[in-house]
């Protein structure tokens, strides 16, 4: 019995990489715009690290997010210090307990940003970016490379998604001074069912608040 399990999950595993080497980079790029478009909510950890090309600095930092369309985010950042995003539908808060400081600005201005921007389904690929390659992965993963259209504030873009279905699960970008964030979704609760109260922020006594209109965080 223990045989026969093992050769039809072998067997699954190779039907899955004929297929994942089948497809074309333009498919598996519509399967990550047309799954973040029927997504209604998600939640998740992540894991982040920023490394600065001037001094050769890793930041590395992680944490736990919710997020329900529209505008619902509850994005937060547990290490290395706590640090929290949360927007109400009206309002965006930045909220950084060391600092003592909110930052406030709208949702749209959060949702702008690139990965915000991909989870909320905002953001249309084939018209803001151009698709450098895409080629297969492990085990049903595939990865895809991209570049701005126009000038932004990344220069380069590289997507690790599940093949079938097109959820992201990593995200490289570079800025345009050369300096890479690697981001990784893990965990991930697709539609789930999430309290509205997550989505809730009450600004603390004592804090310094600044009212940001012209851009995000």
């Amino acid at each position: 019995m223990a045989r026969v399990t093992v050769c039809v999950l072998v067997l699954c595993l190779w039907i899955a990489s004929l297929e994942a080497e089948s497809l074309s980079p333009e498919t598996v790029l519509n399967r990550v715009e047309n799954f973040y478009r029927q997504v209604i909510s998600l939640s998740g950890t992540f894991s982040q690290e920023v490394y600065w090309r001037r001094g050769y600095e890793v930041e590395a930092s992680g944490g736990k997010f919710w997020f329900c369309k529209p505008d619902l985010l509850r994005w937060e950042y547990r290490y290395p210090e706590r640090l929290l995003i949360v927007s109400d539908g009206k309002k965006v808060y930045f909220y950084s307990e060391e600092d003592r400081e909110v930052l406030v600005f709208p949702p749209e201005k959060a949702f702008s940003r690139l990965v915000l921007g991909l989870l909320s389904g905002r953001i249309e690929f084939s018209r803001r970016f151009k698709l450098l390659s895409g080629f297969p992965g492990e085990e049903g993963f595939y990865f895809l490379e991209l570049k701005p259209r126009k000038e932004e504030s990344v220069s380069r873009i590289k997507l690790k998604v599940r093949s079938r279905n097109g959820e992201i699960r990593e995200i490289w970008y570079w800025d345009p001074l050369g300096n890479l964030t690697h981001l990784a979704l893990e965990k991930i609760k697709i539609n789930p069912k999430i309290d509205k109260q997550k989505f809730s922020f009450q600004i603390p006594e004592g804090v310094e608040i600044i009212e940001e209109t012209q851009g995000g965080s």
